[in-house]
């Protein structure tokens, strides 16, 4: 075990410096230096990475998170490390030629779950509730009427004739989705591969939704990547304007702050690299829709200019008109309390717009030191919270996700380690440090 994890440190090492020796190289070789495009070259680059973002789909971030298939009276999450599993389902998704759509009576309680119970669905969940826009590019043609509803689930009955229906946890509604025609190719492919991990779970309602409970003990993928640090000058260009000549900077404390005469301001953490982009010019009426919200924080998102193609919708605040954006590995979140891959973005409220970002970005795999890490079923790790005196209505929900964490051999290098998160006064907080006493 001893030589294994020094060889470990020394890939890992090797990894590091190699990829600081290659920036080297671009910096200091003369050639390079001397190219009199070189600003130009910089230019173009930033240039192309905004391109790149400003070419994300609103389908590509308001997409399902969790996929679960329930037979022989079980509930099973899907999951895959050789197969991304909704990416394949959205290739059915598109051949959804939507005939009509029409509400269905609403469900009491038990009926509700009844359905999420029933035998050969599949649900695919969002982690905050969407409206019929955002599955505008998710089918092949977008739904026609019901602009406002809101749901957090697509159903599918795999069966036969399948049928198609948009729940919504909190009011317990549905919309039946009726189609002209439409593949489910993948989805049965899913249910029958042996690519796919049928994990057990049992869907318990809490805080107005029905959260995934695994009832037996879970191994989850651990990750390491090179961090990149963005230069603070890059999101003054892009969030300020490129042609604002009248933008002023100034130290305050541990904080670097960039303002304008139009009401722009934009907060670094040095320490941190913690970003909070306001304009107070701009507010978004409290009236603001749910659509409108997610419509508009999407526009926001992009106008960032940063790579996307990990980032997901997460959660939605009415109150604050706040749309939350986190990063995705392997079908789970990360979360943590240092925007790490994260992306707030609050449209009302005396303040004016705010985007809250991290300067830090994930770039390259590494060697993990652990491949998995093993936890305990869902319902025990509430027990032991409830043990240790955490009043149930303050455990508002609970799922897993990625803590990041400064690798010891490496400040270069993130650890993406899999706990549970439970939302605990009005945040996620990692579960082990509730019960160490971390967090009172």
């Amino acid at each position: 075990m001893k030589i294994k994890d020094n060889i470990l440190h020394y890939v890992l090492a090797f990894a590091v410096v190699l990829s600081v020796c290659l920036t080297s190289i671009l910096w200091v070789n003369p050639t390079y230096l001397q190219n009199s495009t070189r600003n130009n070259q910089n230019t173009e680059d930033k240039r192309a990475t905004s391109d790149d973002a400003s070419k994300t789909r609103s389908a590509d971030i308001y997409q399902p998170t969790s996929v679960v298939y329930n037979e022989n009276g079980h509930s099973f999450r899907q999951t895959s490390s050789k197969l991304d599993l909704i990416d394949d389902i959205r290739e059915d998704l598109k051949t959804w030629d939507i005939q009509s759509i029409s509400r269905v009576k609403k469900m009491s309680t038990q009926n509700y779950e009844e359905l999420l119970k029933r035998d050969h669905m599949v649900f695919m969940g969002f982690s905050g509730d969407v409206t019929t826009t955002q599955l505008k590019g998710l089918f092949k043609n977008s739904p026609k009427g019901f602009a406002g509803e809101r749901f957090n689930r697509i159903a599918i009955q795999l069966t036969a004739h399948p049928r198609i229906y948009l729940l919504n946890d909190n009011n317990h509604r549905g919309t039946r989705v009726m189609l002209k025609k439409g593949k489910f190719t993948n989805l049965r492919k899913m249910v029958s591969s042996e690519n796919v991990e049928q994990v057990p779970i049992e869907l318990k309602r809490m805080n107005g939704k029905y959260v995934s409970f695994y009832s037996t003990k879970v191994r989850v993928q651990q990750y390491s990547y090179l961090a990149n640090k963005d230069n603070a000058s890059t999101f003054v260009t892009r969030l300020l304007g490129t042609s604002n000549s009248s933008v002023n900077s100034r130290k305050e404390d541990k904080e670097t702050v960039y303002f304008d005469n139009s009401g722009q301001r934009m907060t670094v953490a040095n320490d941190t690299g913690e970003v909070s982009y306001l304009n107070y010019s701009h507010n978004t009426p409290k009236n603001s829709s749910l659509s409108n919200d997610l419509t508009d924080a999407f526009k926001h998102l992009q106008e960032t200019g940063r790579l996307l193609d990990d980032v997901r919708y997460d959660e939605y605040d009415v109150n604050d008109h706040q749309v939350t954006y986190r990063t995705y590995i392997n079908a789970f979140p990360i979360l943590t309390d240092s925007n790490y891959g994260a992306y707030h973005i609050k449209l009302a409220g005396t303040g004016g717009e705010r985007t809250d970002f991290s300067l830090y970005s994930l770039q390259i795999p590494v060697p993990a030191k652990n491949n998995s890490v093993e936890l305990p079923p869902t319902q025990e790790a509430v027990d032991k919270l409830l043990q240790r005196g955490i009043p149930q209505q303050k455990i508002k929900s609970i799922r897993i996700g990625y803590q990041a964490e400064v690798n010891g051999s490496s400040k270069q290098v993130i650890d993406l380690i899999p706990t549970y998160f439970v939302l605990y006064n009005g945040s996620w907080v990692d579960y082990q440090d509730i019960l160490d006493g971390k967090v009172s």
